[in-house]
């Protein structure tokens, strides 16, 4: 077989070719279309991994569900995450059988408040501790252990507390454990702080902030007010919304 080429092989000094090429061609085909199917992917309404978010214009893009421009990522990091979340889940469903009592709630659909919900990943009742699994690689996992989670993924942590407490728990902490991708399991990170209601509702009354500021802008009937909801740097070329070289941002952002 001939006439194929590795797709997306910059990284490659040799692209494979003939059966190879075919064979790799079809993986990822279908593992991107298996991405961009996954229930995550598909999440419309916004949820608590995204109210944190410290630009504004992206949440906005995100309450107003807007057409996304920056949709060729590569689906794999989360793959892998969602599989490592789907062991994680089966390990603690066994420890709950070995025990012979549900010391860990996993995987609970939370209600945070009007339509927002979320699933925490596990809440651990004899520590009160509601535990966030992130499988991050090594560059992310070295800045996590240096600086801390940031402001979107501590908020999140918090909407979970404050989820489990709707659920009629007695959360006293929040953590994020922080999965390597690579090398050992003992090179783990864990972040965690008491848990603070607070936070979580500090950062909802900040959303319905930008949704008050969202109705009086009118951007659907004025495209061009959105240069007045500010882009903050987050990650920008990750950001579903991320259009380089935009002087439109009702038709994508530059970036911050």
């Amino acid at each position: 077989m001939t006439g194929f080429s590795q797709p997306d092989a910059g990284w490659a000094t040799q692209p494979l070719s003939g059966l190879a090429a075919t064979i790799a061609t079809n993986v990822v085909q279908t593992v991107k279309q298996a991405g961009a199917n996954a229930p995550r992917s598909l999440q419309r309404v916004i949820g608590p991994s995204e109210i944190g978010v410290p630009c504004v214009r992206r949440l906005a893009y995100k309450m107003l569900d807007w057409p996304e421009t920056n949709t060729a990522g590569d689906p794999w990091a989360s793959i892998i995450g969602t599989a490592v979340h789907s062991w994680m889940e089966e390990t603690y469903a066994a420890e709950n059988r070995r025990l012979g009592r549900e010391r860990y709630v996993i995987e609970r659909r939370l209600h945070i408040r009007g339509q927002i919900y979320g699933h925490a990943d596990l809440y651990d009742r004899d520590l009160r501790v509601n535990n966030d699994w992130k499988c991050v690689g090594e560059d992310r996992l070295k800045k996590y252990r240096k600086d801390g989670p940031g402001d979107q993924y501590r908020i999140q942590a918090h909407l979970y507390g404050l989820g489990q407490e709707n659920a009629g728990e007695t959360p006293e902490h929040v953590a994020i454990t922080f999965l390597p991708r690579g090398g050992r399991i003992d090179g783990l990170h864990v972040w965690t702080e008491p848990y603070d209601r607070s936070v979580a509702l500090a950062a909802l009354e900040r959303m319905d902030n930008v949704l008050t500021v969202l109705d009086v802008l009118d951007v659907e009937a004025h495209p061009q007010n959105w240069a007045q909801l500010p882009a903050t740097e987050s990650y920008c070329t990750y950001c579903p919304w991320f259009l380089p070289g935009s002087t439109d941002p009702s038709k994508g952002c530059p970036g911050a």
